[in-house]
């Protein structure tokens, strides 16, 4: 029987296996084997169902009434042990790694594998690792010295602390809520002197034909709830035209505060509605004006009166801020 060479592991496989015993690579019942040795010819012969063929195969008699004989199990080395295979249950001999039926692997124990290859550093990972161990060294040693002093004894280290300045927060300059005001004539009827900061348009009214008979200044005082700067003082006439000119309207004024040493004298024009004062004083706990002259009243329709109005008086600044030390 002509047998095959295993192209995977070189060992020699019988013509009527279809695997490798030693390696279990698949072998090619068509690969071309190494060529029979010449068998000397049979002369053929035919007998009633008996059939005889003589060829250079390895060809046998058989009769056609016969069953065709099954295929021979496999060769076991005399004398071997044999191991049935898991998959296909045919007997291989014990030295077999592979099915030499079916090709299947006969033992199912762990393959070697290869050790795991040991780490080797290299020099610069050597080198790196020595640079390490000799900055932690330094570290430690100053660490050291800078918590043991020569005489043995713990030194602190003070970590400065940052500190912050404040900037002082500018205040715009607005309308100065007045506590209270004050003033040397109550006023007349219900032209009381609280109308000069009521901002309701209700105006300020005193007999100033009696004040200057008795040789009197008209005083007004206005209260703050908390020191103050004031830059800036609006004072507003009627604005009726007719009325205006038909009362008395300050002229001559005094202007003065707490801690203010000069006091200010100005002189307002004679025009009705609003009109600006610039005067400045810082830490003032309230304003005092005092009205010396006025505008004489005029007869305007036939009518002239002897009163002097003011319709509201307001003052602007923002609250005081003493510096810091």
């Amino acid at each position: 029987m002509v047998s095959h060479t295993c192209d995977q592991c070189g060992a020699t496989v019988p013509a009527d296996e279809q695997f490798c015993p030693s390696c279990g690579a698949f072998i090619d019942p068509l690969q071309e084997s190494a060529p029979p040795r010449p068998a000397p010819a049979r002369p053929r012969r035919s007998s009633g169902n008996v059939i005889s063929v003589s060829s250079d195969g390895p060809y046998e008699e058989f009769r056609l009434d016969e069953p065709t004989p099954a295929a021979p199990p496999p060769s076991t080395p005399r004398g071997a042990s044999t191991v049935e295979c898991p998959s296909c249950h045919a007997p291989n001999p014990s030295t077999n790694l592979h099915c030499q039926n079916c090709g299947a692997r006969l033992r199912q124990e762990p393959l070697p594998t290869a050790p795991r290859p040991a780490v080797q550093a290299t020099a610069g990972v050597r080198a790196a690792l020595a640079i390490s161990g000799l900055l932690l060294v330094v570290i430690l040693v100053a660490l050291a010295v800078n918590l043991f002093g020569g005489d043995g004894t713990a030194t602190s280290t003070t970590v400065p602390t940052s500190t912050t300045t404040t900037e002082p927060q500018v205040v715009e300059n607005a309308p100065i809520q007045v506590l209270s005001v004050t003033c040397t004539q109550p006023g007349l009827g219900p032209y009381v002197c609280d109308n000069l900061i009521n901002g309701e348009g209700s105006e300020y009214q005193v007999n100033w034909e009696e004040l200057e008979a008795a040789e009197q200044t008209l005083e007004i005082r206005l209260n703050f709830s908390q020191p103050m700067i004031v830059e800036r003082i609006d004072w507003l006439n009627l604005s009726d035209t007719n009325r205006f000119r038909q009362n008395h309207r300050a002229q001559g004024l005094t202007i003065e505060a707490d801690g203010n040493l000069v006091p200010l004298t100005t002189n307002l024009e004679n025009s009705p509605g609003l009109q600006s004062i610039t005067w400045a004083t810082v830490n003032a706990n309230y304003v005092k004006i005092t009205i010396h002259s006025t505008f004489r009243a005029e007869v305007v329709d036939g009518q002239s009166y002897r009163e002097l109005a003011i319709d509201e008086i307001t003052l602007i600044g923002r609250p005081y801020t003493a510096p810091s030390s």
